[in-house]
């Protein structure tokens, strides 16, 4: 995989899910979709995994570590945790449109990114020999996988 196959890849998943967000009112976004989580719960949540991975190389890129990845605030379910608390009161449209405009930023962040960069294993410490693409993968075209499942019963009767 080059730089050009993994903007190609995200980008596809990502306009995947976003058409099928598309598909979900508003109304059906307030509904369950993941335990105590509404659709606009899950999609904003996925927004936030997209700003992780900006932070992230923004952080890498000026030779800092992105954030301090022994406190226990930091992990994912802390995150997760967190994320879901901070946003329990944003309307699905503010949802919708954090979900984009955070791609758009993830989009911008990776272009001045090179190979060497992104895949290999040992270009960044803080990653623990872990290429930087595979966190882009995991906050986005694989994470949409893992949240499908509870996006798509929303679209459910939903036009086309």
């Amino acid at each position: 995989m080059d730089k050009e196959e993994l903007l190609r890849t995200i980008s596809t998943a990502h306009r995947e899910l976003a058409q099928l967000v598309e598909r979900i009112s508003d109304d059906r976004l307030r509904d369950p979709a993941m335990g105590d989580w509404k659709g606009k719960d899950v999609v904003a949540h996925l927004a936030w995994w997209h700003d992780h991975s900006v932070l992230v190389i923004e952080g890498l890129r000026a030779g800092r570590q992105p954030y301090d990845g022994t406190d226990p605030a930091n992990t994912t379910d802390g995150f997760n945790e967190r994320v879901h608390r901070e946003h329990l009161d944003d309307r699905p449209d503010v949802t919708r449109v954090a979900f984009n405009q955070s791609f758009e930023r993830l989009v911008a962040a990776i272009k001045p990114l090179t190979d060497d960069d992104l895949f290999g294993a040992d270009r960044w410490p803080w990653l623990s020999e872990e290429a930087l693409a595979e966190t882009l993968l995991w906050d986005t075209s694989r994470h949409y996988e893992a949240h499908h499942e509870h996006l798509a019963p929303l679209a459910q009767n939903a036009p086309t």
